[in-house]
This record gives C-alpha cells, sequence and structure tokens, in this order.
C-alpha cells in the first residue's frame, strides 16, 4: 500500500524529531525542513501529501509561508496543519486566514494529531477522485454532446431529403395519375361512343367488361393517389369547416345508392344527435364513409340490409357504426385489415383492396379512431369516432 508523505516544517529540533517519530511509527514517510523557504523548495521536488508547519520560523514566517504554499496551484489541494503554542489562540484566526486547514497544540496528542492527519488526507484524496471523476464525466458529457450534435445534424439531414423524396413522390403520384387518367378518358369517350351502335349480345358483354374495368382502373388511381396524399401530409390535407354529419352520411348513401339497387339492399340510418354539427373536411369525410358504405355493399347478401348508427358516445367523440349481414371478415383479414391491397379474397373481381386503408387515413388525420370487427351469428361492423372539437 501507498505511504503517504508528510513535511514538517519547524526549526524546533526537539518538537520535529518528536512529530516526525509519532508518524513513522505509524506509517508515515516523513520530510523535515528548518525554514519556510526550505520547505517550499522541498514541495518543488517531492511529492508531499501533508504539510505540517510552526507558526514560528526564521526568516519567513509560518503564516507567509502557508499564503505561499496555498496561492501557487500545484501545492494548493496540499492540506497545511499549524503546530501552535497553548498560550499562542489568538492567532487561529489569522492561521485560518492564511488559507490552512486546521492545527494542533502543543505538547502533541497522539491520537489527535494521527486522526487529524487522516482525516485530512483523506479529504485531499476525495477531493482529487472527485475532480477526476467530474472531469471524466464532463469529457463523457463533450462526447455525448458531440455525438448527440452530429446525430442531430444526420437527422436534420436526413429529414431534408425525406422531405425532398415526399415532394419527388407526391409529384411522381401525380403525374402517374395524370397519365393514367388521360388514356383512360379517352378509352372511357371511345366506349362511349361505341355504345351507341348496335352489336351482339356476346360483343356488348365484352364492351361491358371493358367499361368496368377502365372505371375501377379509374377509381383506383384516384384512392391511391388521395392515399399516398394523407400518408405524406395528414391532417395538414384536410380543410376543417363546420359541417352537418349526418348531411355527410345521407350524400355517401346516395352516391352508392344505385349500386345497393342492384342488390336489392336497404339501408337503414339511424342517428340519435343533438348536435350534429362538428369541423371537418366534408369532402375527405365523404370519401370514406363511401369506401365503408363501398365495403358492406360488396359483403352484403342481396336482399338485406346495411344499418347505420350515429350516436354521441362522449362529450369529445361520436361514433358512426356501419354493420352488414354478410359472412364478416377472416381472422386473416383482421390481422391486416388497414393494410392496402390486404384484402385479398375478394379482392379480384370485386374490389381494390384500398377502401378500409383509405377510411382509416381519413379518419386518422381527422384524429379519430376506426375499429373493425364481426357480429354474431353473422355480419361486420366498422366503428368510427371523430372528435367534436378539432
Amino acid at each position: 500500500m501507498k505511504k503517504f508523505t508528510v513535511l514538517i516544517i519547524d526549526n524546533s529540533g526537539e518538537n520535529s524529531i518528536s512529530l516526525q517519530e509519532i508518524l513513522v511509527a505509524n506509517d508515515f514517510e516523513v520530510k523535515i525542513a528548518p525554514t519556510g523557504q526550505a520547505g517550499i523548495q522541498l514541495l518543488m521536488n517531492e511529492l508531499v501529501d501533508l504539510v505540517f508547519i510552526s507558526a514560528e520560523l526564521p526568516g519567513i514566517d509560518g503564516l507567509t509561508t502557508c499564503i505561499t504554499i496555498k496561492s501557487n496551484p500545484e501545492f494548493k489541494g496540499i492540506p497545511v496543519i499549524f503546530i501552535i503554542e497553548p498560550g499562542d489562540l489568538s492567532a487561529i484566526k489569522s492561521i485560518y486566514e492564511t488559507g490552512s486547514d486546521d492545527y494542533i497544540l502543543k505538547p502533541l496528542v497522539l491520537s489527535e494529531l494521527l486522526m487529524k492527519a487522516r482525516i485530512h488526507i483523506e479529504l485531499k484524496y476525495s477531493r482529487k477522485m472527485a475532480k477526476n471523476m467530474n472531469q471524466m464525466l464532463e469529457a463523457k458529457v463533450a462526447q455525448r454532446t458531440f455525438e448527440l450534435e452530429d446525430s442531430m445534424q444526420k437527422l436534420v439531414q436526413a429529414k431534408k431529403e425525406l422531405e425532398i423524396l415526399a415532394i419527388a413522390k407526391s409529384e411522381f403520384l401525380n403525374l402517374i395519375s395524370h397519365e393514367i387518367r388521360t388514356p383512360l378518358n379517352g378509352i372511357l369517350g371511345s366506349l362511349a361512343l361505341i355504345g351507341r351502335y348496335n352489336f351482339s349480345d356476346e360483343v356488348t358483354r365484352y364492351f361491358s367488361l371493358l367499361d368496368t374495368s377502365v372505371r375501377r382502373l379509374e377509381k383506383f388511381s384516384y384512392t391511391i393517389l388521395e392515399a399516398s396524399t394523407l400518408r405524406i401530409k395528414g391532417e395538414k390535407a384536410l380543410l376543417f369547416v363546420e359541417t352537418d354529419l349526418l348531411k355527410v352520411i345521407k350524400e355517401a348513401i346516395s352516391e352508392c345508392s344505385e349500386k345497393f339497387a342492384e342488390k336489392g339492399i336497404q339501408v337503414n340510418l339511424q342517428d340519435k344527435l343533438a348536435k350534429p354539427r362538428i369541423k371537418v373536411d366534408p369532402k375527405y369525410l365523404l370519401k370514406g364513409f363511401v369506401a365503408v358504405l363501398d365495403n358492406a355493399y360488396k359483403f352484403s347478401p342481396d336482399g338485406e340490409e346495411i344499418e347505420i348508427k350515429v350516436i354521441e358516445q362522449s362529450d369529445d367523440f361520436l361514433k358512426i357504426t356501419v354493420a352488414d349481414h354478410g359472412n364478416g371478415f377472416s381472422s386473416g383479414a383482421l390481422n391486416n385489415i388497414y393494410d392496402p391491397l390486404s384484402n385479398l379474397e375478394a379482392h379480384f373481381d370485386q374490389n381494390t383492396g384500398m377502401g378500409l386503408h383509405l377510411a382509416k387515413l381519413i379518419v386518422d388525420a381527422h384524429s379519430g379512431f376506426i375499429n373493425v370487427g364481426n357480429l354474431k351469428p353473422a355480419g361486420a361492423i366498422v366503428e368510427i369516432l371523430i372528435p367534436v372539437r378539432h
């Protein structure tokens, strides 16, 4: 184990020898300097852990010597303990003003001397350890700060790149949608003109299939463009105005009425709203309701009923439920029902697979919630919660 080194600055041979014997007997290394100047010189050349100093010294006195030691940054951390006469207690104030750490009285008491020596050495090394620890922590903080700043710069750069990609993606989708719709309009116009002529039933059926496919492709181009816009912009894509929610739902029913009539489906709308007016984007909300009704229509048997209920769920939300009496959602469909093109069970001949995906994006942009599930014994239900206040 390390032996601590003690410097005794005292010109009294008897006191120095007595103090030296005590310290050496207790496993300290001892250095002796007869004058303050000699003591300072020794400190410059030796590593010292503690200094005992006599107030009375030839040449430079003990107080001046202590001030010199404490004013030197290299020695400042070394504890200094004064040795004073019992009748010289008036000097205690002056001793502490020099920056001294403590004092002991003559005659020296072994237990007091050793206790104070060990306490001040422990304090010195505790301060040193704390300082070193603080420096290590500061270095780590500086390193982490640099890493965080570097990460922040990379995130800012990545954000800029994502924004550029989002703009590019939006422009690309707009271009693709436009390029798809342009030839589709030509095809639809041509089909309308061809429809004026009389053809055989087989040819007419082919033209009808072609017309249906083209209209589905046109609808899909609009849907994918709107879904991409909502994914990129979210709420920023909406224009909130005070709207009669029931009017929007009835308009959605009206848009689907022709299809409902084809299968003999009846719509039962029940509302219990005291205040149906809320702030929403009526254009997008209409598309969301149409998508949900379209999904219910596709999976409802002929002649069945679709039930729509509108109630005040709480002071914060209005709830709209759309229930049909079809086979319901399969367990596989429920696991990824909101994913685009997820409903593969009927995708090829009945839907685009984007309806509930678009509806969820619209409801999410309104800070609402959408849930789907099955009814017993048969049927499916879609539940939509729209915030009362934007």
